[in-house]
């Protein structure tokens, strides 16, 4: 299972480099605040969370949120999110809010998926 988990990662990191993961907007925004220090790297992020929530990463996106992340006190006009979409066992598809800065899972949802990909109701 470690290994099926970091061959994800390996991928993702592949579609993250190309844009094909996310847009090509977003990922630019995301390696300048990388490089000032202000997020962190995707793989640390993607490492962090296949512990929690192993399984296959489907989709990650970079964006800004308007509500509050992390801890009470947090920044108040926004902060940066990646969000990952996780295809778990039993067909479960779990996504995460993760702040960027400091790498909390600050929101997670989880739903069943049908075999023929449709996702199903709480």
């Amino acid at each position: 299972m470690r290994r099926r988990g970091m061959l994800a990662c390996v991928l993702v990191l592949g579609l993250w480099a190309t844009g094909a993961g996310a847009h090509n907007h977003d990922r630019d925004m995301a390696e300048r605040l990388q490089a000032l220090g202000e997020v962190l790297p995707l793989q640390d992020v993607l490492a962090r969370a296949a512990h929690d929530y192993p399984g296959q990463v489907l989709k990650v996106e970079f964006e800004q949120e308007d509500d509050r992340c992390g801890s009470p006190g947090g920044p108040s006009e926004g902060c940066w999110i990646y969000e990952l979409k996780i295809l778990q066992d039993e067909g479960r598809l779990t996504k995460l809010k993760i702040d960027a800065r400091t790498g909390e899972t600050v929101w997670v949802g989880t739903r069943p998926l049908h075999r023929d990909g449709r996702r199903g109701h709480p």
